[in-house]
């Protein structure tokens, strides 16, 4: 069964690809962790995050957006320590900082799925709005971000087995 090159390094990128890839996700601490791996994965490989990705949840309190918003410097620094995620400083900041935002998003609009429903249907516009709502998501990484989570379809190769699905 023919897949899209880049799924085909690693057993986890296989399952990602087949089970996860373009798949609509739900629910705000999902979404909040499409978004941040999403960012973190701008200039790397997918590979490299993919195998982080238990990693980040533990880092980064499992997504939960409550007690994300509430690190301080202290967790700054214990996270640009943490050998096993990416060690970006400004990713760190640019994830405690959407945090906030996705909270306020939550409260506007009921949860973050609803602000992602009522986005323009132009795949730019969409494109734009995430770059304009969130920090350190341009529009490569929110392509990418709604692609991921089914919002965009996903950008599956010719010859891989899931192009026409």
């Amino acid at each position: 069964m023919n897949r899209c090159k880049w799924s085909e390094e690693s057993e986890l990128l296989q399952h990602y690809h087949d089970k996860e890839w373009g798949k609509k996700a739900a629910g705000n601490s999902k979404l909040f962790e499409c978004l941040t791996l999403e960012l973190f994965q701008s200039g790397l490989s997918w590979r490299t995050i993919l195998h982080k990705r238990e990693n980040f949840r533990k880092a980064f309190a499992g997504f939960e957006i409550e007690k994300v918003k509430q690190f301080k410097e202290e967790d700054i620094e214990r996270l640009v320590a943490d050998a096993g995620i990416v060690r970006h400083r400004k990713k760190i900041e640019a994830t405690i900082e959407n945090a906030n935002r996705i909270d306020e998003l939550v409260k506007q609009y009921g949860n973050f799925d609803a602000f992602l429903d009522q986005l323009p249907e132009e795949k730019l516009e969409k494109q734009k709005m995430l770059k304009k709502t969130f920090v350190h998501v341009g529009l490569t990484t929110a392509e990418s971000f709604l692609e991921a989570t089914g919002r965009l379809p996903a950008s599956h190769s010719e010859e891989c087995f899931m192009s026409n699905s």
